[in-house]
């Protein structure tokens, strides 16, 4: 299907669902005309304990907030609301559990809803099957990836692009709730349906992904309207706090990229380097210049296995003593931690452990990769956390290291104890601990091969 130049599809983006857009944008943003609202509703930000984890219910009263108010507006309007990347992970179990939220709150404001649910995650033993026949491919950078790995991952999900979006709205769908998928392919799923220039579309997609994050000041993510045709894109905040600017726009494509000027999409790669933003007013922006190339369709794959479990405990330390050498005072303590662990467990429990120790204030943050290699300040805050095989193993050698480091005193000091303790309770319990095992694609393959949908009425049925 092709459109005229002078054709737009315009939509709402709401962001990132329970992060909490105001009612008044959106009522400001259905002022004009809207083909359909987006909503991203995951990523691997929540890390690999969130795609391992069953229904993540963190923000569940804020998500039902904000279905109550797109739910009856989707119905309403007869627009789509398309949804990815459910629960966080995008895990089946969070489709479902995001359906079951749309349920109850559909029946309580008496709503029919048709849902297509799309589900993402894949059977590790669909995985072998690729790994043996050469179709999975690392991406850089890596971790080792086959079969025993592939078959001792807890959870996978194939990343889906914008082919099974289109399938559940060319069905007349009033809402898709979608497993785990590119942010943004819900946003680039309906402009390709009505032929626009797909780096047009690709690109306005990339913009929208996280609302009014393209505006700024940065503050919490709100709606933001957007506009695109076969001439170019308009994006225009819709809190009159906050603006689109060329530089504010522009600076999205800073998000999530390893390169700013490519952006790459299961089955197209969008050339950004003449992409140009220019303000129409001083609140609304427009872009043209993406250009978009076909490209190999592959699958991108995200799973998880357990790591062990993990403790942790934390301090304050402000002598100078001892922030005079950081590194000889934590190193001092390395095989008393060791000898201590060896006479409790044996010395068979070497290499089912470690200690992570963080100083903020010195690398804390960027660890390894910090350019300032040298400590700066009065004070330093240290995070210390234990893996383990299993949790006696990590409670014990947390309870040594808690202690050691309780003691330490600098190698120039004889005298009492400088460590503060911010709580009353000494270490804390982090639970399992997960690692993402793999960085790897499925080629080889068609959109829709890995994916499944289900069509469902929610809300009040006949």
């Amino acid at each position: 299907m092709s459109v005229a130049a002078s054709e737009k599809v315009c939509y709402l983006s709401i962001g990132a669902l329970g992060t909490g857009f105001l009612e008044a944008s959106l009522r400001r943003g259905l002022e004009g005309p809207v083909d359909f609202i987006g909503a991203d509703a995951g990523s691997t930000d929540g890390g690999p304990g969130a795609l391992a984890g069953g229904r993540w219910t963190a923000r569940e009263r804020a998500i039902r907030h904000e279905l109550g108010l797109l739910l009856p507006v989707a119905k309403g309007r007869g627009v789509p609301l398309l949804i990815g990347s459910c629960g966080l992970s995008g895990s089946d179990d969070n489709v479902d559990y995001t359906a079951d939220l749309v349920d109850e709150i559909a029946t309580a404001q008496g709503l029919t809803l048709r849902v297509a649910k799309i589900y993402s995650e894949l059977d590790p033993e669909v995985v072998v099957k690729y790994l043996e026949a050469g179709q999975v491919r690392p991406l850089s950078p890596a971790p080792p990836y086959d079969v025993e790995i592939a078959r001792r991952s807890i959870r996978i999900v194939g990343v889906l692009g914008a082919e099974l979006y289109q399938e559940a709205v060319a069905a007349g769908v009033d809402v898709v709730l979608a497993g785990r998928s590119t942010d943004t392919a819900i946003f680039a799923a309906i402009p390709l349906m009505r032929g626009i220039d797909p780096g047009l579309a690709w690109h306005a997609g990339k913009i929208a992904e996280c609302g009014s994050s393209a505006a700024e000041p940065r503050t919490r993510l709100d709606v933001l309207r957007v506009e695109v045709s076969n001439d170019g894109i308009e994006v225009e905040s819709l809190r009159d706090e906050i603006r689109c600017t060329p530089f504010s726009v522009a600076s999205v494509q800073l998000h999530e990229v390893s390169d700013p000027f490519t952006l790459v999409e299961p089955g197209v790669i969008v050339d950004l380097t003449n992409a140009r933003y220019e303000a129409i007013t001083d609140r609304r922006v427009r872009v043209t210049g993406g250009v978009a190339t076909a490209s190999e369709y592959t699958i991108k794959l995200e799973g998880v296995e357990q790591a062990g479990h993990r403790r942790c405990f934390m301090f304050a330390v402000n002598d100078p003593t001892i922030l005079d050498d950081l590194d000889a005072w934590q190193h001092s303590l390395d095989g008393d931690i060791a000898g201590r662990i060896a006479e409790i467990l044996g010395p068979g429990a070497d290499g089912t452990w470690s200690l992570d120790v963080r100083i903020y204030g010195r690398d804390g943050t960027m660890g390894a990769r910090e350019p300032v290699k040298h400590f700066e300040g009065h004070e330093a805050f240290v995070l210390v956390e234990v893996l383990a095989d299993d949790r006696e193993t990590v409670k014990v050698v947390t309870d040594v290291a808690d202690y050691a480091f309780m003691h330490a005193k600098s190698l120039h000091w004889q005298g009492g104890t400088t460590m503060a303790n911010p709580f009353t309770k000494s270490n804390f319990d982090l639970g399992p601990a997960y690692r993402f095992n793999v960085h790897h694609v499925i080629t080889g393959v068609a959109p829709t091969d890995l994916a499944r949908i289900e069509y469902v009425d929610l809300g009040i049925r006949s």
